[in-house]
């Protein structure tokens, strides 16, 4: 997990400057969910999970196994569409 690349595309999604305060902000809570799930995952078990921001601007997708001398877990940062459904 690189967290400035992280905080690079929040940038892109939030202005620069924000990407930080975004990942300041929310990325504590998100992780210390996603790490309650993987202990409960067998070892070798991939699991994954879409974390929606409040404001609806970005997901945050983790993806994520237990290995035998610790975690694996990669995020990736998907700007929303702005599209309406009718």
């Amino acid at each position: 997990m690189d967290s400035q690349k992280i905080i690079n595309q929040l940038d892109k999604i939030y202005g620069s400057g924000r990407g930080m305060k975004v990942y300041m902000t929310v990325m504590p809570g998100i992780l210390a969910d996603f790490d309650k799930m993987l202990k409960g995952t067998p070892v070798g078990v991939t699991i994954s999970e879409l974390y929606n921001l409040d404001d609806k601007r970005c997901t945050l997708s983790l993806t994520g196994k237990r290995t035998p001398s610790g975690q694996e877990i990669s995020i990736e940062v998907k700007e929303q569409s702005n599209m309406r459904m009718c």
